[in-house]
């Protein structure tokens, strides 16, 4: 069996990339409902890099972008996510959070999602940060685990947001994932191997290790609620929020600084113009009716004055909505296939 072609999708926007994500998904585990919201932190035109190799069983993808980004998904019960950075400083910490673990070369992160059924976990990718994600199935993972007797591994996967670990295990792993992409691998069981004695490994490194805490269940809340759309009623103010997540809005504006470096408002802001720019973006509305709708869709999501969002819209896209609309009609995902590469 010849190992499929790796693949590079590149995006100009947010909403085709959110596609992208689902649908390839949807390949890899098809009885999957899998939703994700991407919203743009950072200001400027935005350009994102997708690299997917197939392999039986394994999802492997390493992804990159010019701006910063925040991206949240649905927790699921059918997969475990490990991810990690590529060529990261040693020992410096990116402007990368995975899940609530703030990234370092050494980290490895991501399979807390697994128990947040019926909830959502968020990452923020850096700019121009190499990530690398392997996405493992759980119902195989889970029979390895049993049959291995692997207790530490499973009370990780439980109790875990990150680990940030300098196992031989860990890096065995790494350098699977970059010969995978290099040469292309037939067999994915060696992911599987080496994912539980990394999990199993990091026991010994409690220092190295991120635990879930109420400040990660609070901004998981605040995030998912931000995307939520209340049936045509005004957008939440800042004191709604914390009504709805029975908060003080001290521990919110601590929570989004800690990890977004931005304050409260700043990412409501964020959230909602990306929001707007989808709206624009949207295939299934003809142009004309994206147009009709331009400055009722701003008001819909918060912002009133059409001449302010104007100019804040422009600040952060590089583009005026007008632009955003035409932009919308034509082709804005690249596909090449892609022979084994390294950077």
């Amino acid at each position: 069996m010849k190992a499929r072609k790796a693949r590079e999708y590149v995006f100009g926007d947010l909403l085709g990339m959110e596609t992208h994500c689902q649908n390839h998904y949807a390949e890899y585990y098809s009885k999957s409902n899998f939703k994700c919201n991407v919203t743009q932190l950072s200001k400027g035109e935005l350009i994102t890099s997708s690299i997917c190799a197939p392999i039986k069983n394994v999802h492997l993808e390493i992804f990159k972008s010019n701006q910063t980004l925040l991206y949240e998904e649905d927790a699921n019960q059918n997969s475990v996510a490990f991810c990690w950075i590529r060529d990261q400083v040693r020992d410096s910490f990116s402007s990368t959070v995975i899940g609530g673990h703030k990234m370092r070369n050494l980290s490895v992160a991501g399979f807390n999602r697994l128990n947040k059924a019926g909830g959502n976990t968020w990452d923020i990718v850096g700019a121009n940060t190499v990530l690398c994600c392997m996405s493992l199935k759980w119902e195989k993972l889970k029979e390895q685990i049993d049959q291995m007797n692997a207790y530490n591994a499973y009370a990780r996967l439980e109790e875990c947001i990150g680990i940030d670990s300098e196992s031989e295990c860990t890096k065995q792993l790494k350098r699977l994932f970059e010969k995978h992409f290099e040469y292309g691998l037939k067999c994915g069981q060696s992911f599987y191997d080496l994912a539980i004695a990394t999990l199993e490994e990091s026991s010994d490194h409690d220092n190295f290790i991120t635990e879930r805490s109420d400040k990660t269940d609070l901004i998981e809340d605040l995030v998912k609620l931000l995307h939520e759309d209340r049936l045509g009623l005004p957008p939440l103010s800042i004191s709604d929020i914390t009504k709805f997540l029975n908060s003080e809005e001290k521990s919110l504006s601590d929570v989004c600084r800690s990890n977004f470096d931005m304050s409260i408002l700043e990412l409501i802001k964020s959230i909602r113009l990306e929001q707007v720019k989808k709206s624009y973006l949207n295939p299934h509305v003809p142009k004309g009716l994206r147009y009709f709708t331009m400055k009722n869709n701003s008001e819909y999501y918060g912002f009133k004055n059409w001449n302010t969002f104007k100019r804040l819209y422009f600040k952060t896209f590089s583009q005026s909505p007008e632009e955003t609309i035409e932009k919308g009609s034509k082709p804005t995902v690249f596909v090449s296939d892609l022979l084994r590469f390294r950077n």
